[in-house]
């Protein structure tokens, strides 16, 4: 792999990364609108982020070697 190529990847890591805080943020304000309690609120949006990196990273798994 090309210094380039990982460059892109370590780039976009970056940028899905930006997108699934968003998303984990999104999970805490529908938590805290619904009555949940802080801690909870944030457990739940933690859990988002994280499912959503998940996913995120499943689908680079299978795009970086079809790519290269």
């Amino acid at each position: 792999m090309r210094t380039q190529n990982l460059l892109i990847l370590f780039l976009a890591l970056g940028v899905l990364a930006a997108v699934s805080a968003v998303a984990g943020l999104i999970g805490y304000s529908v938590a805290r609108e619904g009555g949940s309690s802080v801690s909870a609120s944030i457990s739940r949006g933690s859990f988002v982020f994280f499912s959503v990196m998940t996913l995120f990273i499943a689908v680079l798994a299978v795009l970086v070697p079809a790519v290269t």
